[in-house]
C-alpha cells in the first residue's frame, strides 16, 4: 500500500471522487492531505481533531455512518497515528 494515495492526516483514498487534493493558501495543490482535512493553507476541523486519537475517532464514526462494520473501522484506522500529519 503506497502512503501516497492516501491523505496523510485522516487515510482516506486521495483519488476518491469526494475527496481531491487539498490546496495551499495560492491554490496550488498539497500532494499529501485530502480536501477534506486541509483547505487553504489551514487543516480543517483543527478546533475539534488535535491529535491522531481525535482523528480515529472521528473517522471511525463517518465509517460506522456508511453502514461499516467495527472489525474494518479497527483495521482501517489503526495506522492513522503512523501518517505524516500525526508523525510531528
Amino acid at each position: 500500500m503506497q502512503l501516497d494515495k492516501f491523505c496523510q492526516s485522516c487515510h482516506m483514498p486521495k483519488n476518491a471522487d469526494m475527496f481531491k487534493a487539498g490546496t495551499e493558501k495560492d491554490g496550488s495543490l498539497n500532494g499529501d492531505y485530502c480536501s477534506n482535512c486541509y483547505d487553504s493553507g489551514e487543516f480543517s476541523m483543527s478546533d475539534t481533531i488535535k491529535t491522531a486519537k481525535d482523528m480515529q475517532e472521528m473517522v471511525k464514526q463517518r465509517l460506522k455512518k456508511q453502514g461499516i462494520g467495527k472489525v474494518k473501522r479497527w483495521f482501517y484506522t489503526i495506522g492513522i497515528p503512523r501518517l505524516g500529519r500525526w508523525k510531528k
